[in-house]
């Protein structure tokens, strides 16, 4: 059931959607989400943030003659990587270096648990009263998904290695969290990567909350393919009707 729900985090279609209506996460119990709703959530929420990085694994003979930038130096379409962030181009026209895209999900928050739950149910891969149990279960770390069309450098990456360059970082306390652990999930192969899970721990070795409750920001980081994933996370808009959701 978990590898279920990381590949449907991992899959979901990246399209941009309308906000109309309010913020489903708090307007209404995550049985009554629709697919517009869940697409959301996972792509253009709070919990999910897009980035686009130099991606060096991509570069070979072709690329010295880049400046010659056309129509098919554009990735094919993925709808958008909300916020209306287009995937494309792949060509970072100030360096003629290749892009990747990446989406970059808090993924131990209620929210995105239930979207994720929700999902499988809509899909028909599960019960909503599954879902709802399976809702309760929460992973007692944080966890950051990150998934992306192009997932190759994590294929061949070395998961200590991923582990030891990946940290949180608080922005009022700089506190910084290194990852406990990672783990890639794969297609049914066994070869494709899906999605790359990194976790942290919730608290520090002194007992404290590793992310204060005043914190308002965090940043992820991590390096894969001689490339840093960064983003920042407003942790005062991670709230859903319960609260701060992390």
């Amino acid at each position: 059931m978990r590898k279920l729900i990381f590949g449907i985090m991992a899959i979901i279609c990246l399209a941009g959607l309308a906000t109309a209506g309010g913020d489903p996460w708090k307007s209404k119990p995550f049985g009554q989400w629709d697919e517009k709703d869940v697409r959301r959530i996972l792509s253009d929420s709070p919990w999910s943030r897009p980035v686009q990085v130099h991606a060096p694994w991509k570069m070979d003979d072709s690329t010295a003659s880049l400046g010659q930038a056309t129509n098919a130096n554009q990735e094919k379409p993925l709808g958008t990587l909300g916020g209306g962030a287009k995937a494309g181009p792949v060509i970072d026209p100030t360096q003629q270096i290749p892009l990747a895209a990446f989406i970059v999900r808090w993924f131990s928050a209620r929210t995105l648990r239930e979207a994720a739950l929700r999902g499988a149910v809509l899909a028909g891969q599960m019960k909503q009263e599954d879902a709802e149990k399976q809702a309760t279960r929460a992973p007692g770390v944080y966890q950051v998904l990150v998934a992306g069309p192009d997932m190759l450098p994590f294929a061949g990456a070395d998961e200590k290695a991923l582990k030891e360059g990946a940290f949180l970082l608080t922005k009022k306390t700089k506190q910084k969290i290194p990852a406990g652990s990672v783990e890639l999930q794969r297609a049914q192969d066994g070869k494709k990567v899906l999605a790359a899970v990194f976790t942290f721990p919730m608290k520090t070795a002194g007992g404290e909350s590793s992310i204060a409750v005043d914190e308002r920001a965090v940043d992820f980081s991590c390096l894969v393919g001689g490339a840093k994933i960064q983003v920042a996370f407003d942790v005062s808009k991670m709230e859903d009707k319960e609260g701060r959701d992390l």
